[in-house]
């Protein structure tokens, strides 16, 4: 799980549930417990702060996080991995993310499931380090609020 918070958005270290039996072809939650941000919180600022007639009520700010997947289960399987935002209460929020090249980058907003590898599982652990540019309806924000998001894993 990873947690923003807005206004301040913080990002907390992340923590999942332990994969049940990879054997079959589904889709498990990945191990995501040794992920943590590597700044503890994401300041969002106005994207506008002088008035205009094109008002935009916009917050936006950004953070990087420290990734570690747990793919110990699925080593030497084709597999499709999937970062996943839940459904929420909050504020409409978009999040971007740019990676170092083992991830896919991407974007998505609550309630999506977004792929980011897709191919041969051949290291237990994934490392990864993802940038994230996060925006947020400032209307509709009025204190601070979590955001969570996990891994998922597609099996053939």
């Amino acid at each position: 799980m990873r947690t923003f918070a807005a206004a301040a958005l913080a990002v907390l270290a992340a923590t999942a549930l332990v994969p049940a039996s990879p054997c079959a072809a589904a889709t498990h939650r990945v191990d995501d417990s040794g992920t943590l941000p590597i700044e503890s919180t994401a300041l969002l600022r106005w994207r506008q702060t002088a008035p205009s007639s094109t008002r935009d009520d916009t917050l936006e700010g950004a953070t990087a996080v420290a990734v570690r997947l747990n793919l110990a289960p699925w080593t030497d399987r084709d597999a499709s991995l999937y970062l996943v935002f839940p459904q929420q209460d909050s504020a409409a929020t978009r999040v971007r993310w740019t990676t170092q090249g083992r991830l896919l980058p991407g974007e998505i907003s609550p309630g999506e499931r977004v792929l980011v590898y897709r191919g041969p599982i051949t290291s237990p652990v994934l490392e990864e380090t993802l940038t994230l540019h996060i925006e947020a309806d400032g209307n509709r924000l009025a204190r601070v609020q979590q955001l969570d998001f996990h891994f998922e894993i597609d099996t053939d």
